[in-house]
């Protein structure tokens, strides 16, 4: 990655080019309006940091315009750097084509603004996308444009034969990305509907609609659909990017939630030492257990038993070995109780297990 710095003066040069170098980007300098013009036409650059402050009649808000003129220019970052905050219209400046607007006088803040610069542009996400797009032109320049990222496509000309992929194998699907205007039994809003009745774990994934039309009652439907984001062609690599990574990112969050709600909710329903479940769990459901079962009018059996003379085990030989008596005790119990059963240690030395479908004398032989 390589910046840009447009400043008249050499120490300060010296002082950004340090800043810059720290974070490990190859550093350019421009001293004036002109050599940044030659140098952003003969070199790829990545961010450019302009003073608002250079010699002779134009300014650095004056070099942004010319820049963004520039098209492979129109979306890089584009820091402008000011001795006096006032100096500057903020609406002006923005308008010009500034991203960040920054006071010479606090380094430590120029600072958290490259980093925060450089972690958006960093595109680490790996996904694996399901891509409806039925122009193959317009399906190559898309996938083009992601090419060296560790994005992977799954690519289909129509939204019906998506669709059959999707139910047989959605797991494996990051993202979808659909085109709206596609031709067959199902267009891209139809294809985003039929996702979402799916079941409602589909609306966790992420859909990307995509359209050549960017009026206003379209992007409502497909919002109202299901469809999490919209972009207009054509688009440009860094807007397609950003919005596929809010998408994912945002998707992994919600994934790491549900995984910690999993996690709680099993410490909350299990004992941690024999692994069994514990007494709130038995009694949350027991009632669900005894309703179905009349329901269904279906047999269920109930083992109540302990641990005879457990308090003589503590006592002579230590709660550490009555812990390894629990925990022996609750692996025999997973182990002889498998498939269509419930077991619980219910407190203590005292153990729950519902059988269900068992007779009076299966129940008793089992006892």
């Amino acid at each position: 990655m390589k910046v840009l710095i447009v400043e008249h003066s050499r120490l300060q040069q010296t002082v950004l080019a340090k800043i810059f170098s720290s974070e490990g980007i190859i550093v350019s300098i421009a001293s004036n309006y002109g050599q940044a013009i030659e140098r952003m036409n003969v070199e790829d650059i990545d961010i450019v940091c302009i003073s608002y402050q250079l010699c002779g009649s134009r300014n650095g808000i004056d070099l942004t315009q010319e820049i963004r003129q520039i098209e492979k220019y129109e979306d890089i970052p584009i820091m402008l750097i000011s001795s006096v905050d006032k100096d500057i219209s903020t609406q002006y400046a923005y308008n010009a084509g500034v991203t960040e607007i920054c006071n010479r006088s606090s380094i430590n803040n120029f600072s958290k603004k490259i980093k925060s610069i450089l972690s958006r542009r960093n595109f680490t996400i790996s996904a694996n996308i399901l891509f409806v797009e039925d122009s193959k032109t317009a399906a190559l320049q898309t996938m083009n444009l992601l090419k060296n990222t560790n994005i992977i496509f799954d690519h289909f000309y129509s939204a019906d034969e998506a669709y059959i992929s999707y139910i047989n194998a959605y797991t494996d699907y990051d993202m979808i990305i659909t085109d709206v205007a596609i031709e067959g039994k199902l267009d891209g809003l139809g294809f985003v509907r039929a996702i979402r009745q799916i079941t409602p774990e589909n609306y966790k994934l992420p859909i990307l609609a995509v359209s050549s039309f960017d009026d206003s009652s379209r992007r409502v439907e497909l919002l109202r659909s299901g469809a999490n984001d919209y972009i207009v062609k054509p688009y440009v690599k860094e807007e397609l990017m950003v919005r596929i990574k809010n998408l994912i990112t945002t998707k992994n969050l919600f994934d790491q939630v549900a995984i910690q709600q999993e996690q709680l909710y099993k410490q909350a329903m299990k004992d941690h030492l024999t692994g069994l479940h514990n007494r709130y769990s038995l009694e949350s459901f027991l009632p669900k257990i005894s309703n179905s079962a009349v329901y269904r009018n279906k047999m269920i059996s109930i083992l109540f038993f302990d641990i005879d003379f457990f308090k003589k085990i503590n006592d002579k030989y230590g709660h550490s070995m009555g812990d390894s008596v629990l925990e022996t005790m609750g692996q025999l119990i997973s182990d002889n109780f498998k498939g269509e059963s419930f077991c619980a240690r219910y407190g203590g030395e005292e153990f729950v297990v519902l059988i269900f479908n068992y007779n009076h004398q299966q129940t008793i032989k089992v006892a």
